[in-house]
């Protein structure tokens, strides 16, 4: 029945909707299926194979996620603490509050952001898009930051600018997904003294064998990072650059760069319920609570992507909640993320399943390719 799954994944490429991508379906601790399909580079036919490093995007928040919740369990901070008991700029927030004309004005918030509130982003604070009057004012602001050519701050003075900055609404008020996440990898970093990929690589990536997992790549494995492509624009190559070595911030929300078979591990010590092969990362119950819909019906107005139809959202992580909402043939408590360059991950405790696809589209178009693997993937099932 895996054929159904190389079928899926093999027209993906074939039909020339993307460059390439790799899977790793594992139930229990046996691989259900792994493929490797297309190409890493298409100039130099340069094939995705079981060693590929993508950017993986947002599929770093769970990590970060993981990561923090390590200090949770050693009582290190409680979920509804302040923000600002660790990043004083978070101190007595703003809300640009939006009018009907367009035009915003700028109120005091009437509570504070909590570290909660970051973990189930409902805290407000945005990226620099523009779909917010807080969005537009952040993009303004880092535009300022970047033209004056100061050196960048460090990433606890970095956040403390940040949270100066107004929120899109007042904290709690609803769910929108934003840079909440990296202001936890920020106190992550001043709970323990310790930069977050230090952390990581001592806590999470060391342990659990994850060699080809961090926030840059060396030059030595640079030919084996697979290129990200424009899939609307004829597979029209982007010429990014990688990190080679620590960059100015290490993003919690998006930075980490890693392979099918290192976050297949990660993927493997959630579904056990925080251990693998022995190793402990995070006790069960902490799995249990991450993997929970944290969400209010209100608060869920705002969740309205249409990859989230169906799911409710824990801390940093999709929870399914309604399979027939959301049109898959799929488990109730399934749960995990996805990343802006087309990639994604699940973790299916009812099937005792996980699945990490990693690919390398531009823009990520979730909508158009995971369905359809999920709808094989839990087809192939017995």
């Amino acid at each position: 029945m895996a054929q159904l799954i190389q079928n899926t994944l093999s027209r993906f490429v074939d039909s020339g909707e993307i460059a390439g991508c790799s899977a790793r379906i594992m139930r229990g601790d046996e691989v259900l299926f792994e493929g490797h399909f297309g190409y890493a580079n298409i100039e130099n036919k340069i094939r995705i194979s079981d060693s590929t490093i993508f950017p993986i995007a947002s599929m770093s928040k769970v990590i970060t996620v993981a990561g923090v919740m390590q200090l949770y369990e050693q009582g290190l901070f409680k979920l509804w603490d302040p923000v600002s008991k660790y990043l004083p700029g978070f101190k007595n927030p703003k809300i640009a509050k939006e009018k009907p004309d367009g035009s915003y004005e700028i109120v005091d918030a009437k509570g504070e952001v909590t570290l909660r509130q970051l973990f189930t982003m409902t805290s407000g604070v945005p990226y620099g898009w523009k779909d917010t009057a807080a969005g537009r004012i952040r993009s303004e602001q880092e535009e300022a930051w970047e033209k004056s050519g100061e050196p960048f701050p460090g990433s606890v003075e970095y956040a403390n600018l940040v949270g100066q900055l107004p929120l899109a609404f007042e904290p709690g008020e609803r769910w929108m997904y934003g840079f909440s996440i990296d202001i936890l990898g920020v106190v992550l970093e001043v709970l323990t003294g310790k930069t977050l990929g230090e952390y990581l690589k001592e806590n999470i990536f060391d342990p659990l064998g994850m060699t080809d997992t961090g926030f840059y790549v060396p030059a030595e494995k640079l030919d084996r990072v697979a290129t990200l492509y424009h899939i609307n624009e004829d597979m029209k190559p982007d010429r990014r650059e990688y990190n080679t070595s620590k960059p100015f911030f290490e993003s919690g929300g998006g930075g980490l760069y890693s392979t099918v078979k290192d976050y297949s591990r990660f993927a493997q010590m959630l579904l056990h319920g925080g251990t693998l092969d022995g190793v402990r990362i995070l006790g069960r119950k902490t799995v249990d609570l991450i993997s929970t819909d944290h969400l209010t019906p209100e608060q869920r107005k705002g969740d309205n992507w249409d990859t989230q139809r169906g799911y409710g959202y824990g801390l940093g992580v999709r929870v399914m909640t309604n399979p027939e909402l959301a049109g898959v043939n799929g488990s109730v408590g399934e749960w995990g993320w996805d990343g802006a360059f087309g990639n994604w991950f699940c973790v299916d405790p009812k099937e005792n399943l996980t699945c990490v696809y990693l690919t390398t589209n531009l823009p990520g178009e979730h909508y158009r390719f995971i369905p359809k693997l999920m709808a094989s993937m839990y087809a192939s099932l017995d």
